[in-house]
């Protein structure tokens, strides 16, 4: 009888203390600042992470480790690239594409940069339409020489376009550039964004096919998890297609085929499930819809309405996020505006967005 007494006591102070760790979890997290940007913990993640990838040795020659020589992947990434605009983006490109693989789309951009002020044999000038690649540029200019930004549009040989661009999501199209040559960063062009599996760069992509001074860069880092340095530029110019791989074996020999190899597991798994795609694009839908309707109660003025991206651009300051919800965002000067205006980005984890609500109501 007392063996028993002793078996319920033991049970029930289980019970109490689950209860006191979840209570105190709940607690702690009221007390924390929510991080809505910086990180970028996306929401993605909880259904898709933790990932088991077994890392293999750097052996060239097995067909398994994550880091083979280029010429051992480079027919896989580059099928897994086409199949992937074909099935998400409706897209399909041209016979004579030249698919180039770096780590991340900032690679991409210096090997372009590279390439085509050695096609062209002189100081290559550069206009662009966000001021994030401004900031980039000043990191970039310790790689590639011979690269120069200007605010003079007629002056500029190469266009940077970022479409759609961050936080506003402005789709622009090659009519509307005036540059002979044009890079499209076209990151934010995705199904999670829009609710369809096709591109919403569709002239971008005609005229891709038609003209061979378009030059596309396009990264699987944003597929859910962060930090997966995974780029690729498209180019139908094979003298810019072969100096945009010399300049990557400069400076990287084996380029980053682990980030390949998660983004290939993540298209199989995720990317290409449209269902699984549409369901997340529902879920920035109410949240979309349930700031918007909470904003006017704060008074905050929303300037991308649309929302084709999932990022809510704001007029409120960074001070103004912490002091009424400790929520951080980003700073507006990642764009063309102010640091009196932020963003918060829709896309953070569950938990948190599920504390966010509690404050914001």
């Amino acid at each position: 009888m007392n063996f028993i007494f002793i078996l319920l006591l033991l049970l029930v102070l289980v019970v109490l203390n689950i209860n006191y760790t979840y209570t105190s979890a709940k607690i702690d997290l009221k007390n924390e600042t929510i991080i809505s940007n910086i990180a970028e913990p996306y929401f993605i993640e909880d259904s898709i992470s933790p990932f088991n990838v077994s890392l293999t040795s750097d052996r060239p020659n097995e067909n398994g480790g994550l880091s083979y020589l280029k010429k051992y992947t480079d027919k896989l990434n580059i099928a897994f690239v086409k199949e992937y605009h074909k099935i998400c983006k409706n897209v399909n490109l041209s016979d004579d594409t030249e698919i180039i693989f770096g780590s991340g789309t900032t690679m991409m951009i210096a090997a372009l940069y590279y390439a085509l002020q050695k096609k062209l044999n002189k100081i290559i000038k550069c206009n662009t339409n966000t001021k994030i690649f401004y900031k980039l540029h000043e990191k970039l200019t310790y790689i590639v020489k011979n690269v120069e930004w200007t605010d003079n549009n007629s002056d500029a040989d190469l266009s940077v376009v970022v479409s759609p661009n961050n936080p506003q999501g402005i789709i622009t199209k090659p009519s509307e550039i005036k540059q002979e040559y044009m890079l499209y960063d076209v990151v934010y062009d995705k199904t999670l964004f829009t609710g369809k599996h096709e591109t919403i760069n569709s002239e971008l992509f005609n005229e891709f096919n038609n003209n061979k001074k378009i030059f596309i860069c396009n990264s699987f880092s944003k597929l859910g998890i962060p930090g997966v340095r995974f780029g690729f530029l498209l180019t139908r110019d094979k003298e810019i297609a072969e100096y945009s791989r010399e300049f990557v074996d400069i400076i990287s020999v084996r380029y980053t085929t682990v980030g390949a190899t998660v983004g290939r597991m993540l298209y199989e798994k995720y990317i290409k499930n449209f269902n699984w795609d549409y369901n997340n694009y529902n879920i920035l839908q109410k949240r979309t819809n349930y700031f918007i309707e909470k904003a006017k109660k704060h008074n905050i003025q929303i300037f991308n309405k649309t929302l084709m991206v999932p990022f809510v651009y704001t007029d409120k300051s960074i001070d103004w996020w912490l002091k009424n919800f400790n929520v951080e965002t980003r700073k507006g000067s990642d764009f063309n505006d102010t640091d009196d205006n932020s963003r918060f980005n829709l896309m953070i984890s569950h938990e948190n967005w599920d504390e966010f609500v509690r404050r914001f109501n």
